[in-house]
């Protein structure tokens, strides 16, 4: 399958799911990441849903987080293609942008070097940790401006897909991916400088 097939197939996945469906898995994912990891004193990245596309709800794992860790949430600039990072306070406000991502309408910036933990959309993952996001590259080009020792920690609903077959060497693997089944460790987790 190509890129672009495999999205379209995890996109009719997404849209097969019911309401109940969602808020089932989404806690599953989230009661998987908490059992396997309890993060103290980390800056954590976060993105939020975008419930229309069905994707993990991660405003529970944001709030559990951010009682022991700081946690930023990225802010999409679509003329230039990057994203900007706010920290979460207790007087952030939230809009959603042009394309319904919920958003910080302000608060601190955050420099990406910062970063300790990145929490990562995805439509789809292999089990090497190569994902597919939606084709803008956003992600990408965000880890791959984090300092070496950054993990990356995809979220799914879905089980891993079979190896893909074209990767893009502008692709940045995940070290971990969390599925309602469990967590798993890529071959890249190894590779994380500490």
């Amino acid at each position: 399958m190509t890129r672009e097939e495999i999205r379209n197939h995890y996109r009719e996945l997404r849209k097969e799911l019911t309401p109940e469906q969602c808020i089932y898995y989404s806690q599953q994912v989230t009661n998987n990441f908490l059992r396997t990891w309890m993060f103290n004193h980390k800056l954590i990245h976060c993105f939020l849903p975008i419930h229309r596309l069905k994707e993990v709800d991660t405003i529970p794992l944001v709030n559990r987080l951010k009682r022991n860790n700081r946690v930023c949430i990225p802010v999409s600039n679509f003329d230039k293609n990057n994203m900007s990072h706010k920290l979460l306070d207790e007087h952030t406000q939230f809009q959603d942008n042009a394309y319904g991502i919920p958003e910080p309408v302000s608060g601190e910036d955050v420099n990406v070097k910062d970063i300790q933990i990145v929490i990562v959309p995805l439509l789809a993952v292999d089990q090497h940790g190569n994902r597919l996001g939606y084709g803008k590259g956003f992600y990408d080009r965000f880890l791959a401006q984090c300092s070496p020792g950054t993990i990356f920690i995809g979220l799914t609903m879905f089980d891993v897909h079979d190896d893909f077959e074209d990767i893009d060497p502008h692709d940045v693997p995940l070290h971990y991916i969390v599925t309602p089944q469990g967590v798993i460790k890529t071959k890249y987790a190894d590779n994380v400088k500490k």
